[in-house]
C-alpha cells in the first residue's frame, strides 16, 4: 500500500499532538518524513522522533531541498500560516494547516490562486469541521429538517495565566508584528476560534461557511497585552436567524464549550461539563454531556456523538485524501475558513478595545482576571443582547 509522506511544520506547541499521534498511533498511510522547527527542543518528544531517524530542519526550504511530501501538516504561529501554505504548495505539497486559515485577509485571494494553480488541497483544522457529529449535523440542517434557523449562541470561558500571554516569540497576544504584518492573535482567533468558526460552519452550504449580513462586537482586555483577550461577537445570517459568541480568559471559573442554536422545528445542545448545569445553562432534558443532541419539537431526539472524540482525525483524512486524489477544495478548505479570517479582520479594524476598570483587576495564582467577568458572561449567554458593561 501507498504511503503518505508527512512532513510536521511546527512541532511545539500543538504540532506536539501531532508528534504523539504519529509516534503513539502509528497510521499505515502515514510515513513521517520530517519535521521543521526553528526551535525542536521545545518538543517534549524531540528525543524519539530523533530516535527514529526523522531528519529535523530549522526551516522549511531546507526540508524540501533535500526531500518531498505528500502532506505538509502545519502547526506554526498564526501569522506564518499564509506563508508556509504556500510554501508547501509551491513545493507540490497538500497542507492541512492549523486554524486559523491566515492572519491578514489580504492574503487569501493569494492562497486560493497557489492552490488552485498547484492542484493540490488545503484543508484548515478547525478539528470539529473534520468530526462525524458536526458533518452529519450540518447534513440534516441543509436538508431542512430543522427548518430555519432563530438564535444560535456558543459559550467558552477559559481561564489563562501570565505564561499563556507569555508564550511564543513575540506574538502572543498581539495585533501587529514588528514588521507590521498582522497577528491577530486573540481568544476568538486561536484558543477558541473552532467554535466560533463552527456557528459559520454549519450555516453554510457543503464545503462553505456563512458569510454573516451584519457583524457587531464588544472586545475587552483585561491582561497586560496589546490584543483583546474576552470578546462578544454578534452575527446575523442572510437567510435570517442570528448568532452570538462570547469568549473570555480572564475569568476565574472555567466553563468548557457550551452551544445551544435554536431552529424553528428543535434545539441541539452541546457541553463538555455537567456543571454548566449549575449556572441553568442547559434544558433538563439535555443529558448527554459530552455529546451534540438534538431535542426537536415534537419530542424525537438524535444524538450526534462527541465532536472533540479524535482531535487528530484531521490529520488522517487528510492522508486519505491523498490517496484517494481528492485535491478539490474538499473538507474545510479555503472558501470555508476565509469567511472566519474576514469576520476576524473586521472586527479587529471597526471595533475598539475596552479596558476593563483598574478596580475590577484581581490576580491570584499568576492569573489575571476581572471580577464579576464570569458572572456577566453566563447572563450574556442567558440573554444575547446583554452587555459585557
Amino acid at each position: 500500500m501507498k504511503k503518505v509522506r508527512v512532513v510536521l511544520v511546527g512541532i511545539g506547541g500543538y504540532g506536539g499532538a501531532y508528534v504523539e499521534d504519529i509516534l503513539r498511533n502509528p497510521d499505515d498511510l502515514i510515513e513521517l518524513v520530517g519535521a521543521v522547527d526553528p526551535y525542536p527542543e521545545r518538543c517534549v518528544l524531540i528525543n524519539e522522533l530523533r530516535e527514529k531517524g526523522i531528519s529535523i530542519y530549522y526551516d522549511m526550504d531546507s526540508f524540501y531541498k533535500e526531500q518531498s511530501a505528500d502532506l505538509a501538516v502545519i502547526s506554526t504561529p498564526i501569522f506564518l500560516h499564509a506563508e508556509h501554505i504556500l510554501k508547501a504548495l509551491e513545493n507540490r505539497s497538500n497542507v492541512l494547516c492549523e486554524k486559523p486559515l491566515c492572519s491578514d485577509e489580504n492574503d487569501i485571494e493569494k492562497l486560493r490562486v497557489a492552490q488552485m494553480k498547484s492542484g493540490k488541497f488545503v484543508y484548515v483544522g478547525y478539528q470539529w469541521a473534520f468530526s462525524r457529529a458536526i458533518t452529519t449535523l450540518k447534513k440534516d440542517i441543509l436538508e431542512g429538517k430543522f427548518g430555519k434557523l432563530i438564535e444560535m449562541k456558543s459559550l467558552v470561558l477559559r481561564p489563562r495565566t501570565r505564561k499563556y500571554f507569555g508564550r511564543g516569540v513575540g506574538w502572543a497576544g498581539k495585533i501587529k508584528a514588528t514588521d507590521g504584518r498582522f497577528i491577530y492573535d486573540s481568544i476568538a482567533n486561536n484558543s477558541a476560534a473552532h467554535y466560533l468558526f463552527n456557528m459559520l460552519y454549519i450555516m453554510g452550504e457543503e464545503g462553505k461557511a456563512a458569510e454573516p449580513s451584519e457583524v457587531s462586537a464588544e472586545l475587552m482586555r483585561i491582561n497586560d497585552i496589546e490584543n483583546f483577550d474576552a470578546c462578544r461577537i454578534f452575527v446575523k445570517f442572510p437567510g435570517g436567524g442570528e448568532g452570538c459568541f462570547i469568549a473570555a480568559h480572564p475569568v476565574d471559573k472555567e466553563v468548557e464549550p457550551i452551544f445551544e442554536y435554536r431552529f424553528e422545528n428543535g434545539s441541539v445542545y452541546y457541553s463538555v461539563q455537567d456543571i454548566d448545569k449549575t449556572y441553568n445553562l442547559l434544558p433538563e432534558n439535555y443529558t448527554e454531556v459530552g455529546d451534540i443532541v438534538a431535542v426537536m419539537n415534537d419530542g424525537s431526539r438524535k444524538n450526534y456523538g462527541d465532536p472533540m472524540a479524535n482531535g487528530c482525525a484531521k490529520m488522517h483524512i487528510a492522508a486519505k485524501a491523498v490517496i484517494e486524489e481528492n485535491y478539490g477544495e474538499g473538507c474545510c478548505g479555503i472558501e470555508a475558513t476565509s469567511v472566519h479570517t474576514r469576520l476576524i479582520n473586521y472586527i479587529q479594524k471597526n471595533y475598539s478595545i475596552k479596558n476593563i476598570a483598574p478596580e475590577l483587576l484581581r490576580e491570584k495564582d499568576n492569573l489575571v482576571y476581572g471580577e464579576g467577568l464570569f458572572e456577566k458572561a453566563l447572563e450574556c449567554y442567558k440573554n444575547i443582547y446583554n452587555s459585557f458593561e
